[in-house]
Parts: structure tokens; sequence; C-alpha cells
């Protein structure tokens, strides 16, 4: 028994560390440092260094309502062990995708069998598109996990167990620190309950006093910073989310908006399992899910309750952005994937293992040459320290108190340098003639004859020298920067 289960750890521990690997490797040059990350940064910067905590963090795409705070704190304990460097998000973006991994193998493991555990974490761990998914750092990054221990909870309840309610009460406390557009999906574990094959009565009888009111009181203690924080804005956000709804939509509509729907879905999951293979119909993806998910009822590797917990998941997904006035996005069918990956796995433990080894193989393989390809980007964190380094030398060396830049950029491409600017101890204020001028061109071939210097993507265009800039205007209120597009005090 010793020596099977220590063969059934090398091969995890493997996964583990392709999986490490595939969310590290050539960082700095895959980090994609813009509007995001630029503005998590000055909110750790704010909750450090002038102790002000916070209650939420930046507005979302729907006015007046925001993203939870959980995030945010992550990043700002982070940055205060590593003196507020932000290359420092390797370490929680790596530890989230560690425990994506585990938590898919031991899911999987625990109802399905040790080699569809296996299976899904493989899958998990060296796929590029879900590690660049853990590699994105963005405050609704954690959704993944969430989604996987939500599946668990399905899963749970879809066997008449209650034994977890509570972590079901976790989950639906930190959705506003995760993503709003989950909401349509929280009560599917009381659905698929209800449906599990024993007597009503049963049913009933095995649900505690107890544990309804240790959930609840969790639910409140997870989610009091949104209780909080309504209660101090005069219910704010709710009343937007109410005003957002009656909003009209001036998309598409009918059939548009279902084939809208399916193709931003069908490059979501292309995206992230297969990235490197764009050129052809993603709608079509869904076919595929669709032969798969009815493979596996066939051969009744899913249980009833089981099978409609993970449709109506799909569904409700699929009918909230349909029915949205939000413009429809990739990026809201990630939490997808999980579901994904589970009918994959579930579809490939039918076959023999010589034949998942050799796929694996080239799975690997092909993953393995889309990371070393695609994880030097262009207008990564690399390219926009070098720049940002070049300029602190050029202002140092002519003993500038302080600088303006300016952006010959497209609208919205201008950004993701202010934080590295006051990183490397630079003060920025408005454009004005009284101090130097630096000009960031992106992309830099647009001015290739008045460039200095070119890092990447982007360019800069040194100012005519000043010989002095009084220390006066640099302190002037009247030339302070604007905060960042969704930064809040």
């Amino acid at each position: 028994m010793k020596v099977k289960a220590k063969r059934l750890w090398i091969p995890l521990i493997i996964i583990l560390a392709l999986g490490i690997f595939f969310r590290t490797f050539n960082f700095s040059k895959g980090f994609s440092f813009a509007h995001d990350q630029d503005l998590y940064s000055w909110i750790a910067k704010d909750i450090f260094t002038n102790k002000h905590l916070r209650l939420s963090g930046q507005v979302t795409s729907v006015d007046g309502v925001f993203i939870g705070p959980a995030y945010y704190y992550l990043m700002t304990l982070t940055y205060a062990i590593f003196d507020m460097n932000p290359l420092s998000a390797i370490v929680p973006l790596t530890l989230i995708g560690v425990i994506n991994i585990v938590s898919i193998y031991w899911i999987f493991k625990r109802f399905f069998g040790e080699k569809v555990g296996m299976l899904g974490a493989f899958i998990e761990a060296i796929s590029f598109g879900m590690a660049s998914f853990d590699r994105w750092s963005v405050p609704t990054q954690p959704t993944i996990l969430w989604c996987i221990w939500f599946l668990f909870i399905i899963l749970e309840f879809s066997r008449g167990r209650l034994k977890h309610l509570w972590l079901y009460a976790v989950l639906v406390g930190l959705l506003w620190n995760v993503h709003i557009a989950l909401l349509p999906i929280l009560p599917i574990p009381i659905l698929v309950y209800f449906i599990f094959p024993i007597k009503f009565r049963e049913k009933i009888a095995r649900i505690k006093i107890k544990q309804i009111l240790l959930a609840l009181l969790i639910f409140i203690l997870v989610n009091s910073p949104f209780f909080i924080f309504e209660i101090k804005h005069n219910f704010s956000q709710i009343k937007s989310t109410i005003a957002a709804m009656k909003v009209k939509n001036i998309g598409p509509s009918g059939w548009q908006k279902v084939d809208k729907v399916l193709n931003a879905s069908g490059i979501e999951f292309q995206q992230r399992l297969v990235l490197g293979w764009e050129n052809f119909e993603v709608n079509w993806l869904w076919l595929g899910v669709i032969v798969i998910f009815g493979v596996i009822l066939i051969r009744k590797q899913i249980n009833i309750a089981e099978f409609i917990g993970i449709t109506f998941w799909i569904l409700l997904i699929l009918l909230a952005q349909f029915t949205s006035k939000r413009p429809v996005s990739e990026y809201y069918f990630s939490n997808l994937l999980p579901l994904i990956i589970l009918l994959v796995s579930l579809f490939l433990g039918n076959f023999k293992n010589i034949f998942i080894y050799i796929l694996g193989a080239i799975y690997l393989g092909i993953n393995i040459f889309w990371l070393i390809t695609k994880t030097d980007m262009n207008n990564s964190y690399y390219y926009r320290k070098q720049l940002v380094d070049y300029v602190q030398k050029e202002a140092l060396k002519n003993n500038y108190p302080c600088i303006a830049v300016n952006y010959i950029a497209d609208p919205g491409v201008g950004v993701g340098f202010r934080y590295l600017f006051w990183y490397d101890g630079i003060r920025l204020i408005k454009a004005n003639d009284k101090v130097p001028i630096y000009n960031i061109v992106i992309p830099w071939q647009i001015s290739e004859k008045e460039i200095s210097a070119h890092f990447g993507r982007f360019g800069v265009i040194n100012p005519k020298p000043m010989k002095k800039v009084e220390a006066a205007t640099c302190q002037d209120i009247k030339y302070n920067l604007d905060p960042l597009l969704g930064y809040t005090e």
C-alpha cells in the first residue's frame, strides 16, 4: 500500500512542478502591467503607506458598483513583504494557481476516481491558456478557484450531503470579491440537493437548524464589508445595479445576440485550452462539449443531479449574458472552464492509459511551445519598467525634482506607467511649461525618427534640457495628477 501511495504522489508532484513552471517562466516579460495592475498597485500603496483601510475596491463596468476589497488586501500584504515591488505579484498568483491544481485533483478524485483527478490536474497545470489566466493579475483572478470549490458544493449536494453547508456560505459571502456575474448560479446547489433521489421527508430531515444558523452567521461575517459599505452609502450599489437593469440595450439582439454569446464563450474555451489554434469556427466547440457530455451520460459517469447542476450552470451563464444590457465579453465565461475541464477529464478517462500518455505528451509539447513563444510580450511589465528606468536616469542626470509625461497613443493605451514612476522615485505632475515633458510613444514606430529610445512596444521622446525646475512647481497642488480611472478614496 505504501509503494502504491508513493507511485500516486510522484505524478502529482511532477504535475505541480509543471504547473509552477508554466506560471513563473519568463514572468516579467509575460506579465501584463496595464490599467488594472496600475490601479491595484496604487490601492495597495494607499492601504499600506496611508493606512487607509477600504471596504471596497475599484468601480466595475457598472457605474456605482464596486468589487470587494479581498484581492487588494492580498496584494497589499505581498507588496508590504517585498518592499512594494510590483513583480511580487508572482507569489500570490502562483500560489492561487497551485491551489487550483491541487483542488481540481482532490475534488475530481473524490467524486470520479484517481484517473480523472490526475487528468484534470494535468490539464489545469500545463494548459498555457489556464496558466495565462493565473498569471493575469486582476481583482477577479480568483474566479477559477471560487468556481472549482462551487463545483465541489454542487457535487456534494447532488449526493444529498450537507456537511459542507458552511463552505457554501463562505463562497456566497465571497462572491462580491470575486465576480458578481456569478450571481445567477448561486441557487444550483439547493436545486441539486432536492433532486437527489430520496424521499422528500428524508431530505428535510437531513437539514439541521444548527447548520443553517452557522451558515447564515458565516455568510454575514464574510460579506460584512458589503453590508457596511451599503449602509454607509445609502445602499448605492444596490440602487446602481437596479438602475443598470433599466438601461436600454444598444447591442445586437435575437439570433445575433445568441451567436455573439456562443462565439464569445467559444473564444474563451479556445484561448484557455487550445490557445494557439485560433483559425477555426469557435462556435463548433459547443458541439464538442455536447458530444462529450452525451458520451459521459451514456456511460453513466455522472448522476442525474450532477447532470442537471452542470447543465443549469452553463445555461444560466449563457442566458445571463444573452439578457444582459452590458456588452458580451469572453471574460464572462471563464467560470465555465472548471466544468469543461471536468467533462474533458471524464471523457478521456474512458480511454486506455497508453493513448492518454501519448495525447498528454503531445499536448504538453504544444503548450511548452506556446509558453516559450508567447510569454515575451512587447507591452509587458519588463519593457514598461525599462522605459521608466530610462526616464529616471535622464531625470536624475538633469536634476529634475519632478517631470510630466504625455502619451502619444490611442485612447486607453497609455496606461500602466504611473505606479512604476512612483516606485522608481519619480514625481509626476500635470504637463506645464515649467517642467520637462517626456513623451511616451505607443507604438514607438509612429514617431520612429523622433524617439530617443524604445523598449518593446514603447518609445520615449526626451524633452529639451531645462536649466532649472523649481521645487515649488512640483509641490503646487494645482499640478497634481487626476486619480486613475476607477480609483476612489
